[in-house]
């Protein structure tokens, strides 16, 4: 990890907000500023990744425009907050269901669609924050938003429970989907056991449950490579003019890295064939 900055892969634990989980690694690696990418919902756990230092300005490079989750959908109950944490606002009787009836929707939740925010969310309405919102009592018109999901896989339903995997487009709410699903089955439906297995090309296996392994922390070439952009290594007198912004021949074409003959990072830029151009400067 260099000084300037670094991407940590987390395995954060159900009880914490992704922002203190994200501080919480900044502090225990010696950072003072950092992000991360992808919020997941306080009770929820798996990969959060934590960007570090100057790393937070490839944030739109590694975000990934995909994600994976397992959870577990659970019929015959409906909250405010569409997982097992909220206030109960509806309990049905589901023992007529069986796994077909689930699985056979799921086509229907296949492909590009709207989805509705959930009021206990951090998007804003009016300025203000969908759960403030929806903590004070208020009920707050949520906006809709474009979404795409593949890759479903089931398990068995067994008491009242069934256990799903799925690939979403970032923005989806994985509560929205056990509530939309159980409004397409006539019942009453919401998630618990929420855990994100993946983040673009980032794994869960990669991650740790510590706040300051090792074998968590990418150096930010190594991010950026695992993401799949091609790496232009340049010598030191090439790196001078680099680092202010001047670009250089080269037969790369679209985004790609400029690293040191340290294989430290320097820059995030395009080629056309003929010349790269830095675009975001790391040094």
């Amino acid at each position: 990890m260099s000084a300037l900055g670094g991407v940590y892969l987390l395995d954060k634990s159900a009880g914490v907000t992704s922002r203190r989980a994200a501080m919480a690694v900044a502090k225990a690696n010696g950072f003072k500023k950092y992000g991360h990418c992808g919020t997941l919902d306080p009770d929820a756990t798996g990969l959060l990744v934590v960007i570090l230092g100057k790393a937070t300005r490839l944030a739109p490079y590694i975000s990934g425009n995909f994600k994976r989750y397992s959870f577990q959908m659970v019929t015959g109950i409906l909250t405010d907050t569409l997982d097992m944490s909220g206030k109960i606002l509806t309990e049905m009787d589901c023992g007529h269901l069986n796994t077909n009836d689930i699985t056979e929707k799921l086509p229907e939740f296949t492909g590009t669609f709207m989805q509705k925010v959930p009021a206990f969310s951090a998007v804003r309405i009016n300025g203000k924050r969908g759960y403030k919102l929806a903590r004070a009592g208020e009920t707050p018109e949520m906006p809709e938003r474009e979404v795409t999901v593949s890759q479903w896989q089931a398990s068995e339903l067994y008491d009242n429970r069934i256990s799903l995997e799925v690939t979403v487009s970032t923005g989806t709410y994985i509560r929205s989907l056990a509530r939309d699903m159980g409004e397409s089955l006539g019942i009453p439906a919401v998630a618990d056991c929420i855990r994100r297995t993946s983040v673009g090309r980032f794994s869960i296996q990669d991650a740790s449950t510590l706040e300051n392994d090792p074998s968590a922390m990418l150096t930010m070439t190594e991010a950026m490579v695992q993401n799949k952009y091609p790496k232009i290594i340049v010598t030191d007198s090439m790196s001078v003019n680099l680092l202010h912004g001047n670009s250089f021949a080269s037969d790369i074409i679209g985004t790609a890295i400029a690293v040191d003959l340290e294989d430290n990072l320097l820059a995030i830029g395009m080629g056309d064939g003929d010349v790269f151009q830095p675009r975001v400067v790391l040094k």
